[in-house]
């Protein structure tokens, strides 16, 4: 798959700021972390100065992100394999149930005690949306879109904060 460096770039300026806020930093903050300026980092983020390897490297390293997910090539943003957003867990059932092919549905998470009240909210819509794509009420497509927003929904809430 071959990009364009606009639209490369595009993807790190999103990911850069979607890792910023999610740390709660502003630019100057975020900037005396990687050992640069807030200039820097608004030019990052408006996609008008291009990021060196070695500053997307520290970047990475400082606040353990993947170089895939700060380039766009993968939706994992932690390196360590632990889950610290919803979107995170969310990825990890997706990954288990395209792998396994295992069910989703009212019927099937009956099995599973879910305590966690957003958890069991993704599951029970979650298992909704899968019954209407295998009723081929909605399209793949529709289905991929509302998977999405539900990663966008999640992916700043920490689950330390929600139990």
């Amino acid at each position: 798959m071959k990009f364009k460096q606009n639209e490369e770039l595009g993807v790190f300026a999103i990911r850069i700021k979607q890792l910023r806020e999610s740390l709660k930093m502003t630019q100057k903050e975020f900037a005396n972390t990687i050992q640069s300026t807030a200039a820097t980092v608004s030019a990052y983020e408006n996609i008008t100065k291009n990021p060196s390897l070695w500053n997307i490297i520290n970047i990475a390293k400082i606040h353990n992100v993947s170089i895939d997910w700060l380039c766009g090539l993968s939706e994992k943003m932690r390196n360590d394999g632990t889950s610290k957003t919803y979107t995170d867990v969310i990825n990890l059932f997706v990954e288990a149930k395209n792998i396994l092919g295992f069910e989703i549905g009212s019927k099937h998470t009956n099995c599973i005690t879910i305590h966690d009240r957003n958890m069991k909210q993704f599951m029970d819509d979650w298992g909704k949306m899968l019954s209407l794509l295998q009723n081929e009420s909605i399209d793949n497509k529709l289905y991929e879109l509302w998977l999405d927003s539900k990663k966008k929904e999640y992916e700043n809430v920490s689950i330390e904060n929600e139990t």
